[in-house]
């Protein structure tokens, strides 16, 4: 009797543990993104017949964080179709299919860049100044699952307790050259079953051009493992080649004019106002609504984001 009693209780608790497993999975929240709210005003009321029209005011709500402009992906949709905001240069749409899909930030000048690296058999390489899927005889880094490997001739460094916005310069004297171990980027949570990218981030040197790189996840939007998210940046005043290319980068429709100019972080005090970059997105009072993303998360918008 004894012994049924205990067999129970052991069935009992390893259900519960299951269970309570099992919601925890369910149930995961992303560290990505933010709580901030965005309140939107003059949507839409300020069209004319220019392409320099102020057609959206956004705020923050109470309580916000300051966001980095890096991160940030923000566009305005309406009847005629979707039209990208940034500091100037967005990335192009369509192309052909690749395992490397590069998103220029609304800053104009860092991308996040999602690998597919689900093939068990095949690295997927990345050619890290040129944003795009490359081959093992030029890359950066190469992709299988969790693994990641530098190239051969790759000098690097990690960096850890610094803000990644904020790091412009690194001494490339304090680089290393072995490039034979996979990287270390992440831990596995156990108690989630996730993996989770570690603090700190990578500084890149290649042909004499530096980058600072930074795993935000191991999973793309629809939370697929094996797709690494990262962002990467140009450090030391290089010129990222990427930003020349005519086949990745073009301007945006959509001008971001921020409150005091500061092009790095939207401060939580801070207006900032969309505007026509030279494209007729609304020739009259039209239905605009804003669309924004921050680490690759949606961010709550509320407010007035349409007029008829």
């Amino acid at each position: 009797m004894n012994v049924k009693r205990a067999a129970a209780i052991a069935t009992c608790v390893v259900v519960a543990l299951a269970a309570g497993w099992t919601f925890l999975v369910i149930n995961y929240e992303s560290d990505l993104g933010t709580n901030n709210t965005i309140i939107v005003s003059d949507a839409g009321q300020n069209a004319s017949a220019s392409t320099d029209d102020p057609l959206v005011v956004l705020r923050f709500d109470e309580g916000a964080e300051n966001l980095s402009w890096a991160s940030m992906q923000m566009s305005l949709l309406t009847e005629n179709g979707s039209y990208t905001c940034s500091f100037g240069s967005q990335s192009t749409e369509g192309g052909a299919p690749t395992k490397v899909k590069a998103s220029l930030g609304a800053d104009g000048a860092t991308f996040t860049t999602i690998i597919d690296a689900t093939d068990e058999t095949t690295f997927t390489h990345l050619d890290l100044p040129g944003q795009k899927e490359s081959d093992e005889g030029n890359f950066t880094l190469r992709f299988s699952k969790t693994d990641a490997f530098f190239a051969d001739g790759v000098r690097w460094a990690l960096v850890e307790e610094t803000d990644f916005q904020g790091l412009t310069q690194y001494p490339s004297e304090d680089l290393s050259n072995q490039t034979e171990e996979r990287l270390e980027w992440y831990t596995y949570d156990l108690a989630e079953h996730r993996v989770q990218p570690n603090d700190g981030f990578y500084i890149i040197e290649q042909g004499g051009m530096m980058y600072k790189m930074q795993f935000l996840s191991y999973y793309n939007q629809a939370d697929e493992s094996r797709h690494p998210t990262i962002v990467i940046a140009a450090l030391n005043g290089t010129t990222f080649p990427a930003l020349s290319d005519g086949d990745l980068v073009e301007p945006s429709p959509c001008l971001i004019v921020v409150e005091g100019n500061n092009t790095s972080v939207w401060a939580s005090n801070a207006t900032v106002t969309l505007v026509e970059h030279g494209v007729q997105i609304c020739d009259s009072p039209c239905a605009v609504q804003v669309l924004a993303k921050y680490e690759t998360i949606g961010i709550n918008i509320t407010g007035i984001d349409a007029i008829q």
